[in-house]
Formats: C-alpha cells, sequence, structure tokens
C-alpha cells in the first residue's frame, strides 16, 4: 500500500510539474525512454509508435470559471499541416483568447473578442465525456467547425497549465480529413480592488478613525 500511495503522488506531482506544453512532438519511438526527454511516453499500441503525452486524470483537470485560455499555435495531427484547414481572418480573431463557465455537465468558452457586424464568434460547448479504456476525462462539442468541413470538437488536457482543442472532421470510414489541434495555456487572472472601491474603503476607515479619536477625547 505505501509503494501504491508513493507511485500515485509521484505520478499527481509528475503531471503537475511538467513542461508548460501540450501539443505532443509525435517523435517516432520504439520504448518510452525514447519520450523522456519531453516528458512524454511511446504509443506503442499503433503501428507507428510516436511519443505522446498523457491525458489528465478526471481529479486533475484543472479548468474552473476563473480560467482564461490563451491561443499558443497549431499544428496538425503528427504535424501534418495539410490537415489544419486555413482559418479565417474572424476565427483567428475569436480564437485567441477565451474565458471559462464551468458547470457540473459542461463548459463553456466565450471569446474575450469584441463582435463586429463582420465577425460574432460562435460560444464553444462542451459536454463531459470519458475516453474509452482509461479514466481520462475528455470534452467533446459539435457546436461549430469554424467555417470548415470540422464536425467535432475535442477538449483534452495534458499538463497543469496547458491544454488541446482539436478540431476533427471525422468521415464514415472512421479517418479524419481535417485533424488540427490549437493549443491554449491556461491561467487565473489576479483580483485588485477598483479604484472606487479601494476610495471607499479609505473613506470608512477615516469615518471610524475620527469617530475612534473622538471618543477617546470625550
Amino acid at each position: 500500500m505505501r509503494n501504491f500511495h508513493s507511485t500515485f503522488i509521484l505520478c499527481f506531482l509528475g503531471f503537475l510539474f511538467i513542461q508548460a506544453r501540450a501539443i505532443p512532438s509525435w517523435k517516432s519511438c520504439t520504448a518510452d525512454s525514447d519520450c523522456q526527454a519531453t516528458g512524454e511516453f511511446c504509443d506503442l499500441g499503433t503501428l507507428d509508435p510516436r511519443c505522446i503525452y498523457n491525458s489528465a486524470p478526471i481529479f486533475a483537470f484543472t479548468l474552473t470559471s476563473s480560467s482564461v485560455l490563451t491561443y499558443v499555435k497549431e499544428a496538425g495531427y503528427e504535424n501534418n499541416a495539410a490537415l489544419c484547414p486555413s482559418f479565417d481572418t474572424c476565427t483567428k480573431n475569436c480564437r485567441k483568447e477565451y474565458s471559462v463557465e464551468k458547470t457540473l455537465t459542461q463548459v463553456t468558452l466565450t471569446s474575450t473578442f469584441t463582435d463586429t457586424t463582420e465577425c460574432v464568434c460562435d460560444k464553444l460547448v462542451f459536454n463531459y465525456e470519458l475516453l474509452s479504456g482509461d479514466d481520462s476525462l475528455s470534452l467533446i462539442s459539435t457546436s461549430t467547425g469554424f467555417g470548415t468541413p470540422a464536425n467535432t470538437l475535442q477538449i483534452q488536457q495534458y499538463t497543469s497549465a496547458a491544454l488541446d482543442m482539436w478540431i476533427m472532421e471525422e468521415n464514415s470510414s472512421g479517418g479524419a480529413t481535417v485533424d488540427c489541434v490549437w493549443e491554449y495555456s491556461i491561467s487565473t487572472p489576479s483580483t485588485t480592488p477598483s479604484s472606487s472601491s479601494t476610495s471607499k474603503l479609505k473613506v470608512l476607515v477615516g469615518l471610524f478613525s475620527a469617530t475612534f479619536v473622538a471618543l477617546m477625547l470625550a
């Protein structure tokens, strides 16, 4: 039991402190040791093994309603740029940053870009799903294809500070003609009192001090 707890703690800490990147390197490999430099493991369950990250287990999913997602970069599956369609300017503006609303059943992403007559950003609504065969959490959406043939969006978190949004078009044969991933950093903005709140606090402190002095002199 002691060994189990030690392994659990080490795995959890490994998830928390893994480098803050989300898109896999997809480096060809034959063993986990080939992937250690990037903190990944070798996916030996495929015909063409590549280095990838473990998805976050449910307990380690760190996205909250205070989170802000900031776009970092995109890549096609296994670094195949042809799998990322040419997204229009509106999509590129909308994807730059998202605020998060999280409930027990859904995660909604709202772009912080101000809508214009030429560009109205879609809200992205994701539902929780468990990945088959393990306890990893995935978020699935069919709310938009960003103006492309894509019909499925998926969020997977690999580190405590970053996640991937997959944009996919699944065809009848089970393959994908669009398989593009956007990497996002996860942050929580610090909250500071507004100037008006600060001024009101100073007034209240001043009144309290004056009242206290008056009572002492009475």
